[in-house]
Parts: C-alpha cells; sequence; structure tokens
C-alpha cells in the first residue's frame, strides 16, 4: 500500500467540506470500505454499523491510474448489488437487497433528485442500482463524477450516493437505514497495480432532519499487488520451507501459507499449511519431497498505516477502519539444495 497520499482538497457534494478539528463529531465511526479485483471485475464493499447514524451522503473516489469504461449504452447492465437495511417499515427488520446496476436511461432519474447530490456536476455516467426486496424495486441512483481542480489528486472520478432519511416516505419506501453494500462492477474499471480508493461518509443527524456535516468521515481502502517467496534447504528426506509474504514491498503478517511438495516438479501435492510472522516470514518442516511452492490466498486485513500517512492532509476529518485488500499468490517451483 501507498506510505504517502496527497489529498490538497476533500470534496463532498451534498454535504460541503468542513475544517473539523474544532467541530463535535457525531457517533458515527463504523463506516469501513473494501475493495477487490478480479481481473476486470472491482467489488466495492461498505459497511456501517446498526448502532451508528444513518448515513446520507458516500463519496467514494477512485484511484489514479484508474482506466474507466463508460461507453455503455443505458439499460445495459454492468454489474450487481448485495446489500442489507434496517427497515424502519418493518419494525426494524434486517432486510437483504439485491439486484442489477444498469445504466441510467435519458430522463429514469429526476433533475430534482439528482441536482442536490450532484451539486450540478455533470456526470460521466449514472447507474441505477435496481434494489429488489418484498415485491418492491427500488432504483437507487449512483453518479460517476468528474474531480476537478486540487481533487484531482485523490483520482480521476469519484461514486456518489446520496441516501433518503431512514424514515418512511415516497423517498424511502421501507424507511431504509443503509448497514452494507457489496457493489460487483464489471469492466468499467480498470485494476491498479498499487493504490487507494478513499470514501467520504457524511451520517444524518440524531433527528433525521438534516445531515450532519461534521461527523463526516474518511475510510481508505488500500489496493496492491501480494507476493510469496519461498526457497527449500535440505533437511534429511526432507526440508525446512521458508519464504515471506509481502504486499505492495510491505511485509504481510498473519497470513496462511499453504505449502505444496513432491520428490517430482509435476506432481505437487498440499503437504500443510503454516502463518507468516509480524514480519511476513515463514517455515515449514516438509517431509519427502525434492520441489516445492508456496500458495496464499490472503484475506482484507485493517491497515493503520494507512490512515496514519494521511491524518496531515484530511483536514480534521477523521480516519477510520483502513483496510488493504485481499489478493492470491503463488511462488516459483523450487527444489531443495
Amino acid at each position: 500500500m501507498k506510505r504517502s497520499i496527497r489529498l490538497a482538497v476533500l470534496g463532498l457534494a451534498g454535504a460541503g467540506v468542513l475544517a473539523l478539528a474544532s467541530l463535535a463529531i457525531a457517533a458515527y465511526t463504523s463506516p469501513k470500505l473494501q475493495v477487490t479485483y478480479a481481473g476486470t471485475t472491482s467489488v466495492i464493499t461498505a459497511s456501517a454499523a446498526p448502532g451508528d447514524d444513518a448515513t446520507a451522503v458516500a463519496s467514494i473516489y477512485v484511484p489514479s491510474g484508474t482506466t474507466m469504461t463508460t461507453s455503455q449504452a443505458p439499460g445495459t447492465p454492468v454489474g450487481s448489488v448485495r446489500a442489507q437495511v434496517n427497515a424502519a417499515a418493518l419494525g426494524g427488520a434486517l432486510l437483504p437487497l439485491e439486484g442489477p446496476i444498469v445504466v441510467a436511461p435519458p430522463g429514469a432519474i429526476p433533475a430534482a433528485q439528482q441536482l442536490p447530490c450532484t451539486q450540478g456536476a455533470t456526470p460521466i455516467t449514472s447507474w441505477l442500482l435496481q434494489l429488489q426486496a418484498a415485491g418492491q424495486t427500488i432504483n437507487l441512483p449512483a453518479y460517476l463524477l468528474p474531480t476537478t481542480g486540487a481533487e484531482t489528486a485523490l483520482g480521476p472520478a469519484k461514486i456518489r450516493i446520496c441516501i433518503a432519511a431512514p424514515v418512511v416516505s415516497p423517498a424511502n419506501t421501507f424507511g431504509a437505514k443503509f448497514l452494507s453494500a457489496a457493489l460487483t462492477l464489471n469492466g468499467v474499471f480498470s485494476p491498479v497495480t498499487q493504490g487507494a480508493w478513499i470514501a467520504f461518509w457524511t451520517p444524518w443527524a440524531a433527528d433525521n432532519t438534516a445531515p450532519n456535516q461534521a461527523g463526516t468521515v474518511a475510510s481508505p481502502a488500500a489496493v496492491a499487488a501480494g507476493a510469496v517467496t519461498v526457497t527449500a534447504k535440505k533437511l534429511g528426506a526432507g526440508a525446512v520451507v521458508a519464504g515471506k509474504v509481502t504486499q505492495g514491498g510491505l511485509a504481510r503478517p498473519g497470513t496462511a501459507v499453504v505449502i505444496w511438495g513432491a520428490k517430482g516438479k509435476n506432481a505437487l501435492k498440499k503437504l500443510g499449511t503454516t502463518k507468516t510472522s509480524t514480519a511476513g516470514t515463514f517455515s515449514f518442516r516438509a517431509r519427502n519431497a525434492n520441489f516445492f511452492q508456496a500458495r496464499v490466498a490472503a484475506g482484507t486485513i485493517a491497515a493503520p498505516p494507512l490512515c496514519t500517512a494521511i491524518t496531515a492532509q484530511l483536514q480534521g476529518i477523521p480516519c477510520v477502519n483502513p483496510t488493504a485488500n485481499g489478493f492470491v499468490a503463488r511462488s516459483t517451483i523450487v527444489r531443495k539444495k
């Protein structure tokens, strides 16, 4: 992950940008962003705790170096969404929603709904998250907006979603309060080798009458390639297999490593599992094998250094719940020496 991310300006339409160091912050500390890639598929997962105030606005910045494909025709599906909300209309019950993400046809989003969220900016493209539950479909708009001026230091664009107050109303049929959403977008964003998605979240005030600008928080999600290296030192009929797991050039602690081996190079089988140390290193004693390979399927983890790197640039906006993406990696096949 990057050790330094320069943020010259923070833009958050619909909620404004404030120097918040001297302002009271609401109890809104759980928003978290996680991002993973699988080829040209991007999975953007956001979540918040039920006990926090409801989310009003989310702006998720796309990392620099991302190539965006936004030429899909209106009505074209570009992915899918799975979400979970608290539904006031159902006595606060958890309500799962899911459905396709489609390019919004002209006129599908009323100007009266779009302009307050985009603050007049012209979207690169607009999507409808067609969330379906209890026999109803909720078309929630999401806008891909270009960044401008110094804001471009955050990336070339941002995804903005504005969520109605969690009370039953024509704008919010179920009185839904956002808890989690996973957006899977296909062929829209190219993966980057190393960078960070950065989300800015503004909650509704506790009484749900207006967005609480002073409660804004940031949550970054680092994306970086992972790697595993391995060596094998002869020990009797077996070997001591050792190596290191890294991500973005930094040690990846606490990661499960599966050791494969065999007497012949083309007959590898699973020998066992070990875990990396705080330094990202591992060691495994293998028996009756000559050739070895290490394989890793790492999950998303907390990444405190990311918040530390960007704190000075956030103008007093708290940085919470930083993450680093999961990855899959294999070492080369080595022969014991």
